[in-house]
């Protein structure tokens, strides 16, 4: 036991010990041929780390001070200096310069300095220096500077500068300066300069300063600025956006020719947000939320038709356009759906749907007040016998465009009037 640990430590010793530099490295002497059982026994002896080899065979492990051509290693392959060829060993590598060809093992494959290669191991591949190939290893790929080339790894892959390329990894890509291409992760994508290319995830991606391309996830995007579409199956965070926000949440600081398009979408400059109190022919009183972007816009409403033998509350939502025209006055067409119920209180087995397609005209009053007025389409689809035993809210006027009843279900349609006024708080 003492024997191996002492053997540990001066590999480790050996390997981590500054090396030549990268020009005398390339000045020792090419001899055609090593053998060793363990570092420094063998057919050189201790003047193995003075030489470079075309041919190195290490039966358990060994240590060169570089090599042109091919190792191999029954356990562990050490070279202190420069590496061009193939090195293969059943645990591990390790090279203390800039490495060119094919490096494979068991375990781990461990390159300080430059790396133009095609990396596969068991566990880990790492490089201190830029790397340019291919990246292959069960648990992490990691390199200290710029990557080129394809990485692909069962949990991370780690670049501490830029990377151009594809990055595949079963939990995160994380790449410290900017990204080109594709990456793809299980858990998540970061960057923590620019990317540009493809990001997706099963989770998030996060870009610290501008993304350009797509981003998807299943969970979060967020980015600096954004050029392209961010998809996200929640939220989407921008500073600023030109191109496409696609999520549930949509948040940006300021959309520059761009488009929110989700269930909530909240900008921080040039955005909309208004309170508006309407009223219609079919429900006396609603107020609604309007938020997004003049361009488009998320409604959340709230209405209710007291006084009347068909009473109701009515929840509802929708989306809205708008085009300007002048500096005073707006063209808006909107969708809006409402579910209607009793008075106060929720009934989810009764179907009563009240849709609306409206084309308003709006005129601002005041800095922050609007005018509005227009006609509205309506649809009402509902149960002609709905569990309770009650038969649909007849709200439609006595001239229908249309009435149809296919089974138990009736639509009706309409056209009536609504008007209000709107408060824009922002």
């Amino acid at each position: 036991m003492r024997t191996g640990i002492i053997a540990v430590i001066m590999l480790l010793l050996a390997f981590c010990q500054p090396a030549a530099g990268q020009d005398e490295a390339g000045q020792k002497p090419l001899r055609n041929f090593q053998l060793s059982l363990l570092p420094m026994i063998g057919t050189e002896g201790a003047d193995v780390i003075h030489h470079q080899y075309r041919v190195s065979v290490n039966l358990l492990a060994g240590i060169t001070g570089g090599v042109q051509g091919v190792e191999l290693g029954g356990f562990l392959n050490i070279t202190r200096g420069g590496f061009t060829g193939i090195q293969l060993s059943g645990f591990g590598n390790m090279v203390t310069h800039h490495f060119k060809g094919l490096q494979a093992s068991g375990t781990f494959n461990m390159i300080r300095g430059d790396a133009q290669a095609f990396m596969v191991a068991g566990f880990l591949n790492t490089t201190t220096g830029s790397f340019e190939g291919f990246q292959g290893s069960g648990f992490a790929n990691v390199a200290g500077g710029i990557t080129k080339g394809f990485r692909g790894a069962g949990f991370a892959n780690v670049s501490g500068g830029s990377h151009q390329g594809f990055a595949g990894a079963g939990f995160a890509n994380v790449t410290g300066g900017g990204h080109e291409g594709f990456a793809g992760a299980g858990f998540a994508n970061v960057t923590g300069g620019s990317a540009k290319g493809f990001l997706g995830a099963g989770f998030g991606n996060f870009t610290g300063n501008r993304a350009e391309g797509v981003q998807f996830a299943g969970f979060i995007n967020k980015s600096g600025d954004m050029k392209g579409i961010q998809a996200a199956g929640f939220i989407n965070i921008a500073r600023q956006v030109e191109g496409v926000q696609l999520g549930i949440v949509n948040l940006a600081d300021t959309i520059a020719g761009g488009l929110p398009i989700g269930l909530v979408s909240f900008v921080r400059r040039g955005g909309l947000m208004q309170l508006e109190l309407a009223g219609s022919d079919v429900q006396f009183l609603s107020v609604s939320f309007r938020t997004g972007i003049p361009r488009f816009y998320n409604i959340f409403s709230f209405g209710m038709r007291p006084f009347s033998d068909e009473q109701f509350n009515s929840f509802g939502m929708g989306f809205g356009s708008g085009l300007p025209v002048g500096q005073r006055a707006a063209l808006q067409f909107e969708g809006h759906v409402y579910w209607l119920n009793e008075p106060f209180r929720w009934n989810g087995d009764q179907l009563d749907l009240l849709g609306e397609l409206r084309l308003l005209a709006s005129v601002r009053a005041a800095k922050r007040l609007a005018l509005f007025a227009g006609p509205v389409l309506y649809n009402q689809l509902s149960r002609s016998c709905d569990p309770c035993g009650r038969p649909p809210r007849d709200i439609a006027p006595e001239r229908l465009l249309h009435e149809r009843s296919t089974g138990d279900h009736t639509s009706r349609r309409w056209v009536g009037l609504r008007g209000g006024l709107r408060i824009c708080i922002r």
